[in-house]
């Protein structure tokens, strides 16, 4: 059984983001650290926001910032 945070970064196209920071998803994001790309920055929100699994999401414009091909992928979200 895949556990929910494995599916919430599969599902959010984190994986390969994860894969490049030094120490993976222990990596400290903010002042004096890495920085994020717009597309980034989205998908970790909307993988914070689906970690939380809450019954109801509101959304404003979460593929603004994200390429055609994330964004396609985060369109067939099935968490």
């Amino acid at each position: 059984m895949v556990s929910t945070y494995k599916r919430t970064l599969q599902a959010c196209s984190l994986k390969k983001d994860l894969e490049l920071f030094s120490h993976g998803d222990q990596t400290v994001i903010g002042d004096r650290s890495i920085n994020l790309s717009g597309g980034q920055k989205q998908r970790l929100q909307l993988a914070m926001t689906l970690y939380q699994d809450a019954g109801i999401y509101l959304l404003d414009d979460p593929f603004s910032a994200v390429d055609a091909h994330s964004g396609s992928e985060l369109f067939k979200l099935q968490m």
